[in-house]
């Protein structure tokens, strides 16, 4: 076939009288008909191995850098974990969260309102609100007599013992200092607990893990979760961590 097809030779004459391949076979092979049908199954042949290895390569190109990528990721977090040396000579300071202004008004405002909310409850009290387990009482007119005294009351001894439980556990379990002790086998955790001799506590490193991830930018806090602790403590995230690799390693 390819003997038949060399018995014809294609003389181009320049460069610009060059023609597309189904133009040149239609001039040269339109009188053979066997020649022709041999040379466009030829084209129709090369033109589907072209796609093929074309398709090949994006669908190749596509998959491997993925893999390459997360395959980078995680060889440089374990080589980062293992260039992380916590046996330090000194105390190192892993995270600080200086609001101690902001505490303290929270402090301050949490003691002014409990102690105007009990005057408040002293003062709207009335000894009549036990009336009404009275046989004798008519519960409508008594509810009428005292409604505006009695909410004032029920709203003073709620309220104010609420607020000021929160504030209570929200200054014990905000973390002002994260402090890695000598020799990285103990952690020193310093809170903005009311009572000062409560503030510090004095943590094997196993014993502390951060719940969230400390680059993931939602939410305000990073829960870090103490072993036989119900509740978790709260690092602001716009604290300062001021070693960052020894924070993630030790809490993470």
């Amino acid at each position: 076939m390819l003997n038949l097809i060399l018995r014809h030779p294609i003389i181009l004459k320049t460069l610009t009288q060059i023609r597309p391949v189904h133009g040149i076979t239609q001039k040269y092979f339109i009188r053979d008909k066997n020649i022709f049908s041999a040379a466009m199954t030829v084209k129709m042949f090369l033109t589907r191995c072209m796609r093929l290895s074309a398709g090949a390569t994006r669908q190749t190109s596509f998959l491997k850098p993925n893999k390459l990528v997360q395959n980078l990721l995680i060889r440089r977090r374990q080589m980062s974990q293992l260039d992380v040396n916590t046996n330090v000579q000194n105390n190192v300071i892993l995270y600080k969260f200086e609001g101690s202004r902001y505490f303290r008004n929270m402090q301050i405002f949490g003691v002014v309102q409990l102690f105007s909310c009990s005057v408040l409850a002293f003062y709207s009290y009335s000894p009549s609100f036990w009336d009404i387990f009275k046989a004798d009482v008519n519960l409508k007119e008594h509810f009428l007599n005292y409604m505006f005294r009695f909410c004032i009351f029920f709203f003073a001894i709620v309220t104010g013992p609420l607020i000021s439980l929160y504030i209570y556990a929200t200054c014990a379990r905000s973390i002002k200092y994260i402090i890695l002790n000598k020799g990285g086998e103990t952690l020193s955790i310093i809170t903005y607990h009311m009572q000062k001799n409560k503030s510090k506590l004095n943590l094997p490193v196993g014993m502390v893990k951060c719940i969230a991830d400390r680059q993931d930018e939602r939410g305000t806090y990073l829960p870090l979760k103490i072993k036989n602790r119900s509740f978790y403590y709260l690092v602001n995230r716009s604290g300062t961590f001021v070693n960052s690799k020894l924070f993630d390693h030790t809490m993470g």
